[in-house]
């Protein structure tokens, strides 16, 4: 397989495409002073990490005249990336990544007009070189406002549309692990929530087909070789199965540190015979007192709302305060726990964990997950069954995903998205982008 020169392949631009151009003649709506970035009614702080790239603190929201608080901490905490080749010089493909590639720093510097927009500003990274010595790396993150055309919220009546447009706030960095490129991003919303993506692109891992399976037919069309464990992205090219899974480290302190993990379960419930219907759902509250009733496993037919509140604060129509986890298109580990390998991994075994903070509990997998036989991290943590109710909690959330590889991944991966969003459940009196403006 040669090297591919993708500018050569994009030699001829794809005709048709006119220009568009992001312009805010009168500068950004946000401001960074003294290392803290305000915009609109947020206001956090942002530091670039060497092993697991953008970390965010102190983010609160202004609700009126008050300064109230969301989350202490935010950041990436993992990434688990296992190959299910079973040849023996396969046997080593599975990264985990953060803990491994941190030396020197994931983060690696963004290009205008390709990472971010012309409407960007960059924020410049400090890491430490092979001697230990700091280096100050450019552009390591971006931060700018984006607008989609996308209301805030619309409504129809009398001939009339009432409505307001939206827009954001992104903090994007790019984390280069191996042969993968992955877009980091913190999205902050006009209405309160926190979208946080991952865009995978890059190039996949790839081996050459054997010469003596090349004709034999698969149920892809493919060869049955690859049919099992990757799939043809080229000629005579395989693109090997495997996964991504990544775990965020969500430190919410919901209007102060007490908080609690509830979850508002739907049920269905059987109507009486006489009714119009047979049946509906409704939502029956369960409080989650220590570690082993918080770990979660997405399943679609016992969903299940994942509420941060502080039951020491109530809203006005006598609600906790709360903000709530809501899972995008995540996945799960197929592999067996007793996996060598998924014992290291085994954050991916859920979706949700939540563990009483710790100020040494910081990543998943454990502080020298290379080293590991599986004896660190979030599996091991939460075998005491600590309690969690009304205390200062830390979220953990799975964004994981498998990837069979296609022929549209090669020789380079469009940009595969994944997020989940943080949002406001009965933090805010009523709907808090009812102010905006008429124009974005």
């Amino acid at each position: 397989m040669s090297p591919i020169d993708f500018e050569e392949a994009a030699a001829t631009p794809r005709p048709g495409t006119t220009p568009i151009s992001i312009e805010q003649p009168q500068g950004p709506s946000f401001q960074i002073q003294n290392g803290e970035v305000s915009w609109q009614n947020w206001h956090f702080r942002v530091r670039l990490d060497a092993r697991v790239g953008p970390v965010l603190n102190l983010i609160r929201v202004d609700d009126g005249a008050r300064s109230r608080s969301v989350m202490y901490e935010g950041s990436m905490s993992e990434l688990f990336v296992p190959y299910m080749d079973p040849a023996e010089s396969w046997a080593t493909r599975v990264f985990i990544d953060a803990g491994e590639f941190y030396p020197g720093g994931i983060l690696r510097a963004l290009q205008e007009g390709v990472d971010c927009p012309p409407n960007a500003e960059y924020i410049d990274g400090l890491e430490s070189n092979e001697h230990g010595m700091p280096v100050l790396r450019p552009r390591q993150a971006c931060l700018f406002e984006t607008y989609t055309g996308d209301p805030a919220w619309r409504h129809f009546e009398n001939d009339i549309v009432w409505g307001r447009p939206s827009r954001g706030l992104v903090l994007r960095t790019a984390a280069v692990i191996g042969n993968y490129d992955y877009l980091l991003d913190w999205r902050f919303e006009q209405d309160g929530s926190i979208r946080v993506a991952v865009g995978a692109t890059g190039i996949i891992e790839t081996k050459a087909l054997k010469a003596a399976t090349a004709s034999e037919g698969g149920m892809h069309g493919g060869n049955a070789a690859a049919d099992a464990y990757g799939h043809l992205v080229g000629q005579n090219t395989v693109g090997v199965n495997h996964d991504h899974f990544f775990s965020f480290r969500l430190d919410l302190d919901v209007d102060g540190q007490n908080n609690t993990f509830m979850a508002d379960r739907l049920k269905q419930k059987q109507l009486p015979a006489a009714t119009h219907r047979k049946s509906i759902w409704v939502a029956e509250p369960f409080i989650a007192r220590t570690e082993r009733d918080a770990m979660i496993d997405i399943q679609l037919d016992k969903p299940s709302m994942w509420m941060f509140v502080n039951p020491n604060v109530r809203g006005p129509l006598g609600y906790p305060t709360g903000y709530e986890i809501m899972p995008g298109v995540t996945a799960a580990s197929l592999l067996d726990p007793d996996d060598g390998v998924q014992r290291v991994g085994a954050f991916s075994s859920h979706q949700l964990w939540v563990t009483p903070y710790r100020p040494d509990e910081l990543y998943a997998s454990g502080v020298y997950p290379t080293a590991s036989k599986g004896g660190g991290g979030l599996a091991v943590w939460t075998e005491a069954n600590r309690p969690i109710e009304n205390t200062d909690i830390v979220a953990w959330y799975t964004l994981g995903f498998h990837h069979v590889p296609r022929a549209e991944d090669w020789p380079v991966m469009p940009v595969m998205w994944h997020d989940f969003v943080i949002q406001p459940y009965d933090f805010f009196a009523q709907n808090p982008v009812l102010t905006l403006p008429t124009k974005p």
